[in-house]
């Protein structure tokens, strides 16, 4: 499979594809979504397990697809 047939990511050299991360996340995703996120994000960086645990079951009780991916998106920017 060639870089234009596989991952998007791959045919720009391994950056995102669009303009870079996002800090503002999905139209219209839950704010209680986004502040978990970015508190997670915030606890992931700084190694903090137990609050990281307490963040990730707030978020799972209000997150939907679009916020998961939006999770993803933010852990793997460049801090």
């Amino acid at each position: 499979m060639t870089a234009a047939q596989g991952n998007p990511e791959e045919c720009r050299g391994g950056d995102p594809v669009g303009h870079g991360p996002s800090m503002a996340g999905p139209v219209g995703m839950d704010p209680r979504a986004r502040e978990a996120i970015e508190n997670i994000v915030q606890a992931v960086r700084e190694g903090d397990d137990a609050r990281i645990r307490t963040l990730l079951a707030t978020l799972a009780a209000v997150a939907d697809t679009a916020a998961l991916l939006y999770l993803r998106e933010r852990l793997y920017a460049p801090e």
